[in-house]
Formats: C-alpha cells, structure tokens, sequence
C-alpha cells in the first residue's frame, strides 16, 4: 500500500507541474519581452534580433511571429522607452517550410536593390540597423525604418 500512495503523490505532483508548465508557456506566448503581442500572434521559437533600428539609440528587438489562424508568418518589432514597450507587425507572408524564414542584424550603409523589370537600380542608404529577412536560398530582404515606419527593399530573389 506504501507505494501505491507513493506513486499516486508522484503523479499528481507531475500533473500540477505540467499544467504549471502549459501555464507558463502560454503566457510567454502571448508576450515577448514583457510586451503583450498583437492578437493572434505568437513568437517562433528562434533566436531574435536586437538593435537600434528606429533611430540611433533605440532599444528595439524583431522576431519571426506566426498567427495560425490567419496562416501567415511575419517579423514583429517590439520598441522599448523608458519602462515600457509596443509590439508591431512589420511584414507579414505566407508561411513556407520548404525555405524558413531567418532574421539577421545589418549595419547602417548602403545596400543595392535586386534590379527588376526596369525598377530603380541605385543603391539605398539605410541610416540605422536594420533587420534582414532570407528566406531559405529563395530570396532576402531588408527591413529598414524610414521616420516612424518600416521600408523592404528586396536584394535578391
């Protein structure tokens, strides 16, 4: 009898750790950084980047989120002043498994355009870091602030 008991105790004490756990996950999924997420996104489970993408200075953070419901994948930028922080989708596309998206931190300088069907050629200079999407060996692009708001220029395909 001694360890019947014992091995009920056991899983019990293993099922409240994993609805602590579910718990835990899926407050973390709703937030990034202390920052509640837009409804329906949730972070993808790779590395993000940080920089000062906005203006020099600034403490801003991208991540590949995904909304199920509306199946598509996008970069999210989370912005920080002072103590508190706002979450924006940036770019949003189809999800893909057969290229994965990938996110990757650029310096300020300036960057050629891939040249489409008689598209502008000249380089762009981008002021601030910026954020660089590949998908796979299909195609990059950079995501790069303007002001207050986000720019892509596409650089190969």
């Amino acid at each position: 009898m001694p360890i019947q008991r014992l091995f009920r105790r056991l899983a019990l004490l293993c099922a409240t750790c994993l609805l602590t756990l579910v718990s835990a996950c899926h407050i973390r999924a709703t937030q990034a950084n202390g920052v509640t997420l837009p409804q329906g996104w949730r972070p993808y489970f790779q590395p993000s980047v940080s920089g000062a993408f906005l203006r020099p200075g600034a403490h801003n953070v991208a991540m590949l989120v995904r909304n199920e419901e509306q199946h598509l994948s996008g970069v999210l930028v989370l912005t920080f002043v002072d103590d508190s922080g706002t979450a924006s989708v940036i770019k949003t596309f189809k999800e893909d498994d057969t290229n994965p998206p990938k996110l990757s931190l650029l310096q300020p300088g300036n960057y050629r355009p891939a040249c489409h069907q008689g598209g502008p050629c000249q380089p762009t200079h981008i002021a601030n870091e910026a954020i660089s999407l590949c998908f796979g060996e299909a195609s990059c692009a950079i995501l790069y602030a303007e002001g207050d708001s986000f720019r892509e220029l596409a650089v190969s395909d």
